[in-house]
């Protein structure tokens, strides 16, 4: 029995807690980066850019084929000859959007809903514990302007996987039209963003204010989500382990139920992918910076852009 507070014997059980203590701390700072904190639906930006320059390091780019996987959610109507050029290099799965119960076991999905959302989502579930290094999820089109800018093969080829391994998620669309503001007159403030998209996306940012705690019921409202639109993108696997492999069953148990019609809950998922990955309601890269750094598509001009560089002269 310790007899008195100011004696060795307490002044040493004080240094061992202290020293236990101590240690507690430390290795919970040296455990690994995880992408959501234990607080519920407290993320912090600086702990994701923290997250990916680990994941380069422990997760790199592979140096030969198949360098991931591009999965295509087409309809049976889609010409998909072009991608013989791409099985070379990459696995590819088509999915056909029409055929939930497809001979392929590979290719099933619960249900025709949501456009491609359904089978991105179906995807990421089913290889959740068996992800290549990155995913390619497109619609199936070799030739869209609308959605990627350029020649499907090209955008692939051309991916730059350094730079996606740092990024961790990019859009196939480079261009900001009818979804991010004019890249040369940004608004000056999140409340001009709203504004200035506050007609293009009502309908759909509604649908996600209403919906946002059966989606992510953990975490706090943005007051709007932007970003290229599309639907196509490249992303890492260390990129989709960020989040549990719940969090996508949540989302697309939603997609099963919702009774919303497939064009807006397509559109809900549009908007929400570079969130879903990246934790950014707001993703508007330069679109310099993406067609040269992320798929190595650098006129001289736009490359003196990215660098800084004054080229007028």
């Amino acid at each position: 029995m310790l007899q008195s507070y100011g004696g060795p014997q307490f002044r040493l059980v004080l240094a061992i807690l202290v020293l236990i203590c101590s240690a507690a701390s430390l290795l919970y700072l040296a455990r690994e980066p995880t992408f959501a904190t234990e607080l519920p639906g407290q993320y912090d930006l600086r702990e994701v850019e923290e997250y990916l320059e680990a994941a380069l390091e422990i997760d790199p780019p592979p140096d030969a084929p198949p360098y991931g996987a591009v999965v295509i959610a087409a309809q049976s109507t889609t010409d998909l000859h072009w991608t013989m050029f791409t099985k070379v290099t990459w696995q590819v799965y088509a999915y056909d959007v029409d055929q939930p119960s497809n001979p392929d076991i590979r290719l099933q999905f619960p249900k025709s809903k949501g456009h491609e959302a359904m089978i991105y989502l179906s995807f990421i579930i089913d290889h959740y514990d068996d992800l290549p290094w990155c995913t390619v999820f497109i619609h199936g089109n070799e030739s869209e302007p609308w959605h990627q800018g350029v020649n499907m093969v090209e955008a692939i080829s051309g991916l730059q996987r350094v730079p996606l391994a740092r990024q961790g998620y990019v859009s196939l669309r480079c261009e900001w039209y009818t979804s991010c503001p004019t890249e040369d007159q940004p608004p000056k403030s999140l409340e001009a963003l709203v504004s200035d998209l506050e007609a293009v996306t009502k309908g759909t940012q509604a649908t996600i204010n209403g919906n946002w705690h059966q989606l992510f019921p953990h975490e706090p409202l943005p007051p709007t989500f932007v970003a290229p639109i599309g639907a196509q993108f490249a992303v890492t696997r260390q990129a989709i382990l960020r989040r549990p492999k719940s969090d996508y069953e949540r989302l697309r148990s939603w997609l099963l139920t919702t009774l919303l019609e497939d064009d807006l809950s397509g559109r809900v998922f549009e908007q929400l992918w570079a969130y879903i990955f990246l934790q950014e309601p707001v993703h508007c890269p330069s679109v310099d910076k993406c067609t040269c750094e992320w798929f190595g598509r650098c006129d001289t001009n736009a490359l003196d852009r990215h660098l800084g560089i004054d080229s007028s002269n």
